[in-house]
């Protein structure tokens, strides 16, 4: 079978996540991602993007509202990627304790970065940036500069996995 023919079949879909509110000085960066992110679509590597927006939530009360929880079952498939994969999602993404000012004790409260990226290939999770082998970090930026190379994931050598072999070998008679 031609592997470009295989590569075709693969739909890789990229969604970025930003925090609703974020601090002033982040929003131009945030703007900047998002579209780097939407440039994606215009190459043939990628099939769709979405960028998200989403906030800290306190699970308990997210489980109350009418629609469906938005958060908490994303950083769910996010640890459960990072825990089969080997990585680290802390300290961008963290559950914590918080006092309640209204009420006696405290409430689980789950924090997410200010930009977040998740990369699907044929519907499965490959890769959450930001993140940690426990050596090195990866970026957003790292992983949008991977899939701007025709990569899907950067790796700990600060090269980059191709998922397309051919774009290896173009690559490496430049």
């Amino acid at each position: 079978m031609n592997t470009s023919t295989t590569h075709s079949l693969r739909r890789v879909r990229v969604e970025l996540f930003v925090r609703t509110n974020p601090p002033t000085e982040a929003v131009e960066r945030l703007a900047d991602l998002a579209a780097r992110v939407r440039r994606l679509e215009d190459r043939t590597t990628v099939a769709e993007v979405a960028v998200e927006t989403w906030t800290t939530v306190r699970p308990a009360l997210e489980a109350l509202s009418d629609s469906e929880p938005a958060v908490s079952p994303v950083v769910d498939a996010f640890e459960e990627w990072a825990d089969r994969a080997g990585y680290s999602l802390s300290p961008s993404f963290a559950r914590c304790e918080t006092e309640s000012l209204l009420s006696r004790g405290s409430r689980a409260e789950l924090r997410v970065p200010l930009a977040s990226l998740a990369v699907y290939e044929d519907e499965t999770l490959r890769w959450v940036a930001p993140c940690s082998d426990g050596e090195r970090s990866y970026s957003v930026e790292d992983c949008l500069a991977a899939l701007e190379e025709g990569g899907i994931e950067p790796s700990s050598e600060r090269t980059l996995r191709y998922r397309d072999p051919d774009a290896l070998e173009e690559r490496s008679r430049q």
